[in-house]
């Protein structure tokens, strides 16, 4: 800055063409202006030349803060080419539109209500999933139950026949056996305690596993739980109930496992 500084001999401020040149074309002038700004004591920063009073007037001068004025505006401006920040597009926008557009604000509130009947339907979809998931969990933890319950059902069905051979057998045996009244052959009244304990033990392992066995004479026919054979006449009990077992049923918790086979008494 020295060297271009030397070229020009600013000694005297009553020559105005040399004045507007050195404003115009010496871009130290601003920097000068803002070191006498700060204080006197800076100024020996600059060169000798301009440490002048002559100089000193230059800079304060009105005729010189016009075109300080005028390069800081050069300078502050946007260059050609480059666009202007989003605040002041913003501010541009707004100065020159005024009103809101009638047209853009009608496909606004279009697009508004689009929104909100695509949001409505992704609420009832969203609804109708949780319900869907809802059921669907319902629906395993009964079937896990289920299988809780009845998983045994073929193998317990195998084994009725065993529990109606043995009740079979203990209706074979005589009711005096059965009393122990009279005097039995002893090897009878073994034999009918052995039966009579393994179908009691067979039983009880039946209800165990929540297997019920059904006797209903003297019920009310349920054709849930009882398959009827035959009608049969019997004025001492009422029309409808069961007169008769052919063979007791099973149930399995509150499902039939066999149906009872029954004789109904029939209507008078």
């Amino acid at each position: 800055m020295a060297s271009e500084l030397a070229t020009y001999e600013v000694e005297d401020d009553s020559k105005p063409e040399l004045m507007d040149t050195v404003l115009v074309g010496s871009a130290w002038l601003l920097e000068a202006d803002a070191i006498f700004a700060r204080g006197s004591r800076e100024s020996t920063m600059l060169p000798s030349r301009l440490r002048s009073v002559p100089a000193r007037r230059l800079v304060q001068s009105a005729q010189a803060r016009r075109h300080i004025a005028w390069l800081r505006g050069l300078s502050s401006a946007p260059a050609d080419g480059e666009k202007p920040t989003a605040g002041e597009a913003a501010d541009a926008n707004a100065a020159g539109t005024g009103a809101a557009d009638p047209a853009e604000l009608a496909a606004l509130k279009a697009k508004l209500a689009e929104t909100e009947e695509k949001l409505k339907q992704r609420h009832d979809q969203l609804l109708r999933a949780v319900a869907d998931a809802d059921n669907i969990r319902k629906r395993t933890a009964i079937e896990v139950e289920n299988a809780h319950k009845y998983s045994i059902s073929t193998f317990a069905k195998s084994l009725l026949e065993v529990a109606d051979n043995l009740e079979r057998a203990l209706a074979l045996v005589p009711d005096d056996v059965r009393s122990g009244d009279a005097n039995p052959n002893p090897m009878m009244r073994a034999l009918f305690e052995g039966v009579k304990l393994t179908d009691d033990q067979l039983v009880a392992s039946f209800a165990t596993r929540d297997i019920v066995r059904i006797n209903p004479l003297g019920e009310k026919f349920d054709p849930n739980l009882h398959e009827a054979l035959f009608e049969i006449d019997d004025p001492s009990k009422e029309p409808g109930t069961v007169g008769q077992v052919m063979s007791v049923g099973y149930k399995i918790s509150d499902r039939c496992l066999r149906s009872a086979k029954v004789g109904v008494v029939k209507k008078a």
